[in-house]
């Protein structure tokens, strides 16, 4: 079965433009956020931006799941990789019981609310070695809601004024 090429969702040049220029203030303020409130690891935050904002388009509807399920990934790769809650070999049995329960949910599309794809990423890269999960986890977790509640007052805000500006019958011309 062929199917047909759908129309382009891309943004005319003049709303690239204003997308671009407001770019700027936007990561300003967010790493003023993280330098102000003494958060590390903004590479969580950023991924958490990449993924939702860019890759999802802003979903409302995809928002909760992401923040949930990335961290609940940051937590499965502490429990696999940081500390165990139990000393050896119990805390590696619990450690790999939930990463089975994880990814047989994730498997069969199950409790989506806390294991998506989202989860997959952020366990991906929390396990990474130089990332020290042991270490960071909380940094890891502080970054990633950081940037989540920036992008979603943000995003609230500009799909309001958005939705109001249409409404009057605004258009940007590219």
């Amino acid at each position: 079965m062929e199917t047909k090429p759908q129309a382009s969702t891309r943004p005319s040049v003049g709303a690239t433009l204003l997308l671009l220029v407001g770019v700027v203030p936007f990561m300003a303020g967010l790493f003023g956020l993280y330098h102000v409130l003494g958060v590390g690891l903004p590479v969580f935050g950023l991924l958490f931006l990449v993924y939702w904002a860019a890759i999802l388009r802003q979903d409302p509807k995809a928002f909760l799941p992401t923040v949930l399920g990335a961290l609940s990934g940051i937590i499965l790769g502490w429990l696999l990789v940081g500390k165990p809650p139990l000393p050896e070999p119990a805390g590696m049995i619990i450690a790999f019981a939930a990463l089975v329960a994880a990814l047989f949910c994730f498997m069969r599309g199950q409790a989506n609310l806390l294991v998506n794809n989202a989860t997959m990423l952020f366990l991906t890269v929390a396990t990474v070695s130089e990332m020290k999960v042991a270490d960071n986890v909380v940094a890891m977790a502080e970054s990633l809601l950081l940037a989540a509640s920036y992008m979603g007052v943000i995003s609230v805000v500009a799909h309001a004024v958005t939705k109001r500006f249409f409404a009057k019958g605004g258009a940007v011309r590219g």
